[in-house]
């Protein structure tokens, strides 16, 4: 069973777990599927190469990939502690390959004490890639009791 979270004890500066993607052409495939977005910007390799797209020759994943990638941190470290998402806004940034090791990552910011169950942390989020280059930014609100 998870540790319950609580507002008091979740610092500034707490960074949750991290979590590791590998990006293949599958998985890019079934965000297609998942989200109908059949653009061959995504799911078309030999069209990527021809046109050599984006001067790499590859498709490029969907951005609300790296989105989700992003939410999961949060929901994963949120949920089992009892705590609750309000908010996840997220920015895509720079393209995400097939072959890249996406590394999705938080730290809380800022707090927001508030009567009952009201009170929130806000946390920073981002996704960087096996060269350091951050491809994903958003920030979430995590409702935690007091």
């Amino acid at each position: 069973m998870s540790e319950i979270l609580e507002f008091g004890k979740v610092d500034l500066g707490y960074e949750i777990p991290e979590q590791i993607r590998h990006i293949t052409q599958e998985k890019i495939n079934k965000n297609a599927e998942g989200s109908l977005d059949f653009n061959p910007i995504h799911i078309d390799p030999a069209w990527a190469k021809k046109v050599n797209l984006m001067g790499k020759g590859t498709t490029i994943a969907h951005g609300i990939m790296t989105g989700a990638f992003m939410g999961k941190i949060v929901t994963d470290w949120a949920y089992p502690g009892g705590a609750f998402l309000q908010m996840l806004d997220v920015k895509f940034i720079h393209p995400v390959r097939p072959g890249d090791d996406i590394t999705a990552r938080g730290k809380v910011t800022e707090k927001h004490p508030r009567p009952g169950d009201e009170s929130f942390v806000v946390l920073e989020l981002w996704c960087e890639n096996q060269e350091g280059v951050k491809v994903g930014v958003g920030q979430a609100a995590v409702r935690i009791p007091v």
